[in-house]
C-alpha cells in the first residue's frame, strides 16, 4: 500500500484501488458464507434461528459458540477471514483517499496515521470474541473506532475542500462518519447496561458499514476513472 503515498504514482494508486475492491468483494462473500452457516442467536433473542442482518452484530459471527449455544467452528473462521479482508480494504482506503484532497497538506498524514492505527486495532477485534474475552473485545472495538472516526473526520475535511467529485465523496464520508459516531455512542451507552442493547444498535452498525463501504468503493472507482482519462 505504501506506493499509494506517491501522488505521481498512477500505477500504485490503481493497484491500491484494485486491492480495495477485491478485498471488499472477498469480505462480502465470506460474510455471506459465515451468515449462512451461523446457527443462531443474538443479544436480544438467544433462541433466534439463523443470522438476522439487522439484529446480529458483525462480531456475533466470529463467536466459536453461537449466542444460541451451538458450536460454530466453520462460521467463526469464515467471519474472521471476512473481517481481515475488510481490514485490508480499509487500510488501502486510508492510504488512497488523501490523493483527492487537492493541494498537499498535513491532513493526508493524519488520515494515514490515524487510519492505519484504526486498522491495527480492528484486526484484533474478530480474534477476541466477547464471549471469551469480555471487555477486551469492547475496548479494542472502541479504540479502533476512536482512531477510525478521527481519520474519517480528517478525510471528510480534505475531500470537502477539494474539487466537485471529491466533495461528493466527502458527503458520503460525512454520512458514514455520523452513522459511525452514533453507533459508537450507543455502544458505549449500553456497554454495561442491565438490559440488552436495543435493535437500533446493531442496525446502526450495519448502516454505518454500508455507508463506509460505499465511501471506500467510491474512492476506488474514482481512481479507476481517472486512470482511464489518462490512458483512454
Amino acid at each position: 500500500m505504501r506506493e499509494c503515498i506517491n501522488r505521481g504514482s498512477d500505477t500504485g494508486a490503481v493497484r491500491c484501488a484494485l486491492a480495495i475492491a477485491l478485498s471488499w468483494l472477498a469480505f462480502s462473500g465470506l460474510f455471506v458464507a459465515a451468515a449462512w452457516v451461523y446457527p443462531g442467536g443474538n443479544w436480544l433473542d438467544r433462541a433466534a434461528q439463523g443470522h438476522h442482518f439487522f439484529a446480529n452484530y458483525f462480531c456475533d459471527l466470529t463467536q466459536p459458540v453461537s449466542l444460541s449455544g451451538v458450536t460454530n467452528p466453520l462460521g467463526s473462521r469464515l467471519a474472521q477471514l471476512a473481517m481481515l479482508c475488510f481490514g485490508v480494504a480499509l487500510a488501502g482506503f486510508f492510504w488512497l483517499v488523501p490523493r483527492f484532497f487537492g493541494a498537499p497538506s498535513r491532513l493526508g498524514t493524519w488520515v494515514r496515521g490515524l487510519g492505519e492505527s484504526a486498522v491495527l486495532g480492528f484486526l484484533a477485534v474478530p480474534f477476541t470474541p466477547s464471549e471469551l474475552f469480555g471487555d477486551v473485545h469492547a475496548l479494542l472495538s472502541l479504540l479502533s473506532a476512536a482512531f477510525g472516526l478521527a481519520a474519517a473526520l480528517c478525510a471528510v475535511v480534505g475531500l470537502l475542500r477539494s474539487h466537485r467529485v471529491a466533495r461528493a465523496l466527502g458527503v458520503v464520508g460525512t454520512l458514514s462518519l455520523v452513522a459511525g459516531g452514533v453507533h459508537a455512542a450507543l455502544f458505549v451507552r449500553y456497554l454495561h447496561a442491565s438490559e440488552p442493547a436495543p435493535l437500533i444498535v446493531p442496525a446502526v452498525q450495519k448502516v454505518a458499514a454500508l455507508l463506509l463501504s460505499s465511501w471506500m468503493l467510491g474512492v476506488a472507482g474514482l481512481t479507476f476513472s481517472r486512470r482511464r482519462e489518462i490512458d483512454p
